[in-house]
């Protein structure tokens, strides 16, 4: 770019940035509000550097910045979007602007400046917007595209300007996404891809798949090693995508792929460690040993791991090994049921049932126990009593066997926290399992997010949960999911709907994703959009539990109360797989302004420890009925922490 003079006077591309939510945020929290901004500059002043831009000032928490190219200030936008993007809780609008300005003494004037301050301001959170003339001198780019949003009148802009939204395709964003994250991944980072099956069986892939599990599992008791999750590191199996750009985007320096093959009593284990940067070898072994050895070699793949990534491994302090072999390969199967989640908890159930049946004394069988039938009950499967009694029995059989399995402490803190409503004793087995190193992959997150939320009422603290598990697990539907959980009931509907839409753009049928939109515009007083987007929820699921019941809801807010009263009425007396939640049924009541009959199923809910009694303080969808004198005894019963 040519170097400006005095009073030069010259055709330039205007970039107008603004951190969003900025005021509100200095109101509130000064010390977080410069750290955003300083934040703002490191991210913002190397990609306008990058494109050829000048950096020309800050005006508060926008940055002003002026290109000789229309594309490279288009690039520059969108690279800084999709930088953003992988920040946590950090948002900007942009607006570009081509006009003739003038350069003087560092600084620029001109309406075009103005101009590109007023676009910014129309644009929505995440977003670019351009005037007209930057549409039309901007020559193609593959993944950049432009979406025609119509004239608009800019506040101190004399006539209307054709403005148009720029869309950063998919294609586009992984690109730079995958640039962001070679750049910014740590040398000590590892992600373990899953093992392939060369067994002659394919029924053999829940023992490959199990040993890289468990690999991750040693790796994880790593002090100073970053270890990607499973449920991103396995979206990978079979897809045939290269390592090292499996490496970039998972934001790690190197990755561990192998392969299994069962013979008998024996098994051939092949692991490779790769260098993400430049695809090379750092080290590679081939094991054929007994069955019986296994956890040897799974010591030894971590040891060397941590050997060519200079960390220490302890891992010989840690194990447990199990007795009998055939009951570990039965909790093996088991865990590769229970990923499948819903539709493979019943023969999660069975292959843990007969791990214990093979041996007595297996405390990680007995916690995976545990964990099924919690998993069961927060998905209406068992009742709160049936359910919890049976994961509290089993998690403390568990420690009772190996008082060092952190994944029991856990569910005994979940069991607690949404059973018993016992806040103190709950947050005790959280920070018990945060010491244990047993069979337990942590994310860095001890406390359950769902603790913060409707412990506390804490939703921000529960969206920076939900981020720290992300950085370690990038891909993770379920930890997406809980983003916007804690987006909605945080009462953040538009970055809610953010990721929503991410997620159905992933996962189009997911109807929960759907509900939660349906949910949204509930809690805004949309009624028809809820509606919509509620009877939509409700076909994908069957008319069954929470996507039924918001239906209904729906309904009957938007003023069709016989159809709601019919839909009630069938949805009571149905015989399906799952239980139906007093609680519900009593906020379905309360938007058909029966309260009696509302506050009478919420009371049953209380002696019956429906565990989203826990939402009774803070959730939205109590809003409407807080003023009942009623109201304040439910929560007198919950008895939450001051």
């Amino acid at each position: 770019m040519a170097t400006a003079t005095s009073g030069n006077r010259q055709l330039a591309c205007v970039m107008f940035t603004d951190i969003v939510g900025y005021t509100l945020l200095m109101g509130q929290d000064e010390d977080k509000a410069f750290q955003i901004l300083k934040r703002n500059r490191e991210i913002q002043k190397p990609i306008i550097d990058k494109y050829g831009g000048k950096w020309i000032k800050e005006l508060g928490d926008g940055v002003l910045a002026t290109f000789s190219s229309v594309m490279d200030a288009v690039l520059a936008a969108a690279a800084i979007q999709v930088t953003c993007k992988a920040e946590t809780n950090f948002e900007l609008r942009i607006g570009i602007h081509l006009s003739e300005v003038v350069f003087e003494n560092s600084d620029v004037f001109g309406d075009g400046v103005n101009v590109a301050a007023r676009i910014q301001s129309v644009a929505g959170i995440g977003g670019i917007v351009i005037s007209e003339s930057v549409q039309k001198n901007l020559t193609n780019k593959k993944g950049i595209e432009t979406r025609l949003l119509g004239p608009a009148n800019l506040k101190h802009v004399k006539e209307a300007i054709n403005l148009y939204d720029v869309v950063i395709t998919k294609e586009y964003e992984l690109g730079e996404y995958i640039e962001i994250k070679r750049q910014a991944a740590p040398s000590k980072s590892i992600a373990v891809l899953p093992f392939r099956n060369l067994s002659k069986d394919e029924e053999q892939e829940y023992f490959s798949d199990g040993i890289a599990e468990e690999i991750i599992v040693t790796l994880s008791n790593i002090d100073n090693l970053k270890v990607v999750g499973r449920r991103s590191s396995f979206q990978f199996k079979g897809d045939g995508m290269a390592v090292n750009e499996i490496g970039k985007l998972l934001g790690v320096s190197t990755i561990l792929e192998g392969s299994v093959r069962r013979r008998g009593t024996g098994v051939r284990i092949n692991a490779e460690l790769i260098n993400v940067h430049d695809s090379c070898q750092l080290w590679a072994e081939r094991y054929d040993r007994e069955l019986t050895d296994i956890f040897e070699i799974q010591d030894d793949i971590a040891a060397n791991i941590a050997q060519r990534l200079k960390v220490q491994f302890f891992g010989e302090e840690i194990r447990t090994i199990p007795v009998n072999m055939e009951a570990y390969e039965f909790l093996l199967k088991g865990r590769f049921f229970l990923e499948k989640y819903i539709e493979g908890f019943e023969k999660a159930l069975a292959c843990f049932t007969r791990a214990v049946e093979i041996d007595p004394n297996y405390g990680e069988a007995y916690c995976e126990l545990a964990k099924v039938h919690f998993l069961f009950t927060m998905n209406l499967f068992q009742t709160p009593k049936e359910g919890f009694e049976r994961a509290k029995y089993y998690a403390e059989k568990a420690l009772s066997l190996n008082k060092e399995l952190g994944a029991a402490h856990y569910l005994l803190g979940q069991i607690n926290f949404w059973y018993h409503w016992n806040f103190s004793k709950s947050k005790e087995e959280y920070e018990l399992a945060e010491h244990c190193t047993n069979s337990f992959y942590f994310t860095g997150v001890v406390i359950d997010p769902w603790y913060k939320a409707f412990g506390y009422g804490d939703f921000d603290g529960a969206v920076q949960s939900i981020f720290k598990i992300i950085e370690t697990d990038p891909l993770s539907l379920y930890a997406q999911l809980h983003l916007s959980y804690f987006y909605t009931f945080g009462r953040q509907p538009d970055k809610a709907r953010e990721v929503l839409n991410r997620m159905l753009s992933l996962a189009p049928h997911f109807s929960e994703a759907v509900r939660l939109i349906a949910y949204n515009y509930l809690l805004e007083d949309d009624d028809e959009n809820a509606l919509v987007h509620a009877k939509k929820a409700a076909a994908m699921s069957h008319g069954m539990g929470w996507s039924q019941n918001l239906y209904i809801i729906a309904l009957a807010k938007s003023g069709h109360r016989e159809e709601a009263v019919a839909e009630l009425t069938k949805w009571e007396s149905q015989k399906g797989p799952l239980n139906i939640s007093p609680l519900g049924v009593g906020l379905v009541h309360s938007f058909l302004g029966d309260l009696n009959k509302a506050f009478d199923y919420f009371n049953t809910a209380i002696e019956e420890h429906d565990m989203w009694c826990v939402a009774f303080k803070y959730s939205a969808e109590f809003d409407h009925i807080r003023h009942d004198e009623r109201f304040q005894g439910l929560l007198d019963k919950i008895g939450y922490p001051s």
